[in-house]
């Protein structure tokens, strides 16, 4: 039989009712939120979960879920006389760093306040700016950190956080500036997904996809995690998007290579482990891609502004020019990319292939590997214009008329 409760007793109290005894759905005390039968109506922790999980399954576009998950993980901690579990703080963490998405871009404040009131609730982002709830986030999950240092779970949501961080910076600011003041950030994603990756490597293997959903070792275990490898990956895909952004700065990868050499050396050690995964040798193909744009630029720079090197042929003759970093890591780009085609591809993945084709034809002074490299974008082109990618007509006719 479904309880009916609402008021100051929580969210998660009133979730099981089967009907809205409100009709406003901006009353966060008076919300209702159906879940599964088989959830305890006395088990607090266990609604707070089967909450989350509604919301990650959900289309999540709107964030009154999130905070009806927030104000029940602030009244349990508040009433709480013992340790909260790890799942807990990676719950409460993860919603915060969540609500960033629903906020304005306004000027940040010191600590973000989450709404006390359904009044407050109805405007999502009258209160804080995305950062201010990432940094609380952040918080949220060093608190919970203190408790259970090795909790894989709460790392890989700090670390993610601190990416969304990152992110959000770089699309406010393509200034150097901007990008310089996100080191900081990457290296602290960089060293959570380290640590979290370790403890998961060393874990018998025994994920929440071996229990039964609840189980409650698996919530409650700081040694058990609900991150999967799949996962893993993901966020190293992530790590990598975040490095591409920054490789528009010149002086990012001068100042601090071991971040690129670190990612290069991730993407490696996976593909050591899964050598036929396409989406493996994509990740790493792209990212070599990206390590090549800023060599090809300045020899575009160079040819266009300086016509004493006799048509690059000094440049040619230096080993460790921009011409030769650059040809060297679109080849490593074209070596992973090639082994990524699945004869199934997206437009805009034809499109990357040939972009570094033909970044690679430009450079190479064989006629005969130039050609070819070209002819070979030029299929990829028309394939990715057929799919809807774009519109490649313009290009493939100047490469046809090169």
């Amino acid at each position: 039989m479904s309880t009916k409760r609402t008021g100051p007793q929580g969210i998660a109290k009133s979730a099981k009712r089967k009907k809205v005894a409100n009709e406003d759905p901006t009353a966060a005390e008076q919300q209702t939120i159906e879940l599964p039968d088989d959830v305890d109506p006395e088990d607090e922790l266990g609604q707070l979960y089967a909450l989350h999980s509604s919301y990650m399954k959900s289309t999540k576009e709107s964030p009154k879920l999130l905070y009806a998950i927030v104000h029940d993980c602030d009244r349990q901690l508040r009433n709480s006389k013992t340790h909260l579990p790890p799942k807990f703080h990676k719950v409460y963490a993860e919603a915060l760093s969540m609500l960033s998405v629903f906020a304005k871009k306004k000027k940040s404040r010191s600590t973000p306040v989450a709404p006390s009131s359904a009044a407050e609730q109805s405007d999502v982002t009258s209160a804080d700016s995305p950062e201010d709830f990432l940094l609380a986030s952040i918080e949220r999950a060093d608190i919970g950190l203190e408790n259970y240092p090795k909790s894989i779970d709460i790392l890989v949501v700090r670390s993610e956080t601190y990416l969304a961080l990152v992110e959000l910076k770089l699309k406010n600011s393509a200034k150097s500036k901007a990008v310089e003041g996100c080191v900081s950030a990457i290296q602290n994603a960089i060293k959570d997904y380290d640590q979290a990756l370790t403890l998961f490597t060393e874990l018998p293997r025994k994920t929440a996809e071996d229990c039964k959903d609840g189980e409650q070792d698996v919530k409650d275990d700081a040694n058990t995690t609900e991150i999967t490898a799949e996962h893993f990956v993901k966020v190293l895909r992530r790590i990598s998007k975040v490095l591409e952004t920054t490789l528009e700065s010149d002086f990012i990868a001068e100042r601090f290579p071991d971040l690129y050499t670190w990612n290069e050396s991730r993407w490696v050690a996976e593909l050591d482990d899964a050598p036929e995964d396409k989406s493996l040798h994509r990740g790493l193909g792209e990212f070599y891609l990206a390590r090549a744009y800023p060599y090809v630029a300045t020899v575009e720079s160079q040819f266009e502004d300086d016509n004493s090197d006799s048509d690059g042929e000094e440049l040619d003759r230096q080993p460790n020019n921009a011409v030769e970093q650059a040809k060297e890591f679109l080849k490593k780009s074209l070596t992973h990319l090639y082994a990524a085609e699945s004869g199934e591809d997206d437009g805009a993945f034809l499109a990357v292939i040939a972009e570094a084709q033909i970044s690679l034809a430009n450079l190479d002074s064989d006629e005969d590997t130039q050609n070819e490299l070209y002819a070979e974008a030029v299929k990829r082109l028309r394939k990715a214009h057929e799919l809807g990618a774009g519109d490649f007509t313009d290009m493939i006719s100047e490469i046809q008329n090169t």
